[in-house]
């Protein structure tokens, strides 16, 4: 019977040592793992004395910053001097105005020159906790943390640092300036973005239930913005019928805060607007919501209201007495067409000015041009193309029933 002993064992002989490479061979590893672009540079300034190829394994951040020429030409001076002289590793990243916290980045984080970089010192104790275990992944993460402190401070730029979902994100996760705008209005209360939010980002919040807050966020926004565009006369009377009342809602805080009371999507309203007749009515008890009603044009005689959903809480089914009420508050209106409305593209750029404003003037110039592009693409409140003449056709229906308005070009948008 063969033994199942490895080979090598059977003889007696012990397994080979692990040969480490020497520190040379192991600077000359690690200055290959910078990125391509960099790579002549690098080589060169390490290849001036032993001092700057030991900082491939010391500290790469520092030697990268050399290279690339970061700060001023006598802060580099500085730290060039501190270097030859032999003086502590932390005197002359001090003198180079580079924060000592990226010292444990590995070669491969540094794939564009160095720009802004936080040196805050409660933000560099915290954030050594945070760096990447995988080389590889370190570009990524040093480029999101940089960018979600300058979109929205030291807070949220450790709370992106300590999830991985932002450095590998799926394809499906929105973008990391509108996660930052999200953030940051939800320390600001006073604005009428901050008043849209469901519920504040904080930093105990999982990347999962931020990105389902930030969809409900943007669908709030939407909806603000159709109603401010939206110009239509009154079609329904508001009234009592058995005992119960039904009120109109028409402004963005009525939609909010019957979504809440009746725990449904009427926050999220935006297309049904949007698309042609639609009008939504609170049915009320003794002043407290019972019911949601939507009302739109009859499909065969528009000059005919017609339910189009009545739901209670939750969005269950409606007593058949809220039925009954309903239906007899509807027999006691004048029967008339309803109203025309249009929704005009300038009122509704003006009103998405009003609502970003704050947040974009906190911003530098690319960061701001770089969430204002991102934002219009969102709201749609990009110049539509001119469709052929068989789209214009087979849409001349829908125009027919919501008219845009043309409006002032987009550039004014981001004033």
């Amino acid at each position: 019977m063969q033994s199942k002993r490895p080979a090598a064992s059977r003889g007696g002989q012990r397994p080979r040592p692990i040969v480490v490479a020497d520190g040379a061979a192991r600077r000359s590893h690690l200055l290959q793992s910078y990125h391509l672009s960099y790579r002549r540079k690098v080589d060169e300034i390490a290849g001036q004395a032993s001092c700057f190829a030991e900082l491939a394994e010391t500290f790469p951040g520092l030697l990268f910053a050399l290279a690339t020429n970061y700060g001023t030409a006598q802060a580099r001076r500085s730290a060039i001097e501190h270097l030859e002289s032999g003086a502590r590793l932390r005197e002359a990243a001090k003198a180079l105005g580079l924060p000592w916290w990226m010292r444990k980045l590995p070669p491969q984080a540094f794939n564009r020159r160095l720009q802004q970089i936080p040196d805050d010192p409660v933000f560099s104790k915290r954030i050594v906790d945070l760096l990447p275990a995988i080389p590889a992944l370190s570009a990524k993460w040093l480029d999101r943390v940089f960018q979600a402190y300058r979109l929205c401070g030291p807070e949220f730029a450790l709370w992106v640092a300590r999830h991985e979902r932002f450095h590998a994100p799926l394809i499906t996760d929105p973008a990391l300036p509108y996660v930052a705008a999200w953030a940051w209005f939800a320390r600001h209360s006073d604005t009428l973005g901050g008043q849209l939010l469901s519920r504040p980002w904080t930093p105990g919040m999982s990347p999962r239930r931020a990105f389902d807050e930030l969809t409900t966020w943007r669908k709030r926004i939407r909806l603000a913005l159709t109603l401010t565009a939206l110009d239509r006369q009154p079609w329904l009377r508001e009234g009592s019928a058995l005992g119960y009342d039904f009120v109109e809602l028409k402004v963005i805080g009525d939609f909010i805060a019957e979504s809440e009371a009746m725990d449904n999507c009427l926050d999220t309203f935006s297309e049904k607007l949007e698309r042609g007749t639609c009008y939504v009515f609170s049915i009320r008890k003794n002043g407290t919501p019972v019911a949601d009603v939507e009302i739109g044009a009859h499909m065969i005689d528009p000059s005919l209201p017609t339910i189009v959903q009545l739901r209670a809480p939750r969005n269950k089914r409606a007593h058949p007495q809220i039925w009954r009420a309903t239906y007899a508050w509807l027999g006691s209106q004048d029967l008339r067409p309803a109203p025309p409305q249009t929704l005009s593209l300038a009122a509704r750029r003006r009103a998405w000015r009003q609502l970003w404003r704050p947040y974009l003037s906190t911003l530098e110039p690319t960061d701001r041009a770089e969430v204002e592009r991102l934002v219009l693409e969102l709201e749609k409140l990009q110049p539509k193309r001119r469709r052929s003449s068989g789209q214009r056709a087979s849409s001349g229906q829908q125009r027919s029933r919501t008219q845009e308005i043309a409006a002032e070009p987009l550039s004014s948008a981001a004033e």
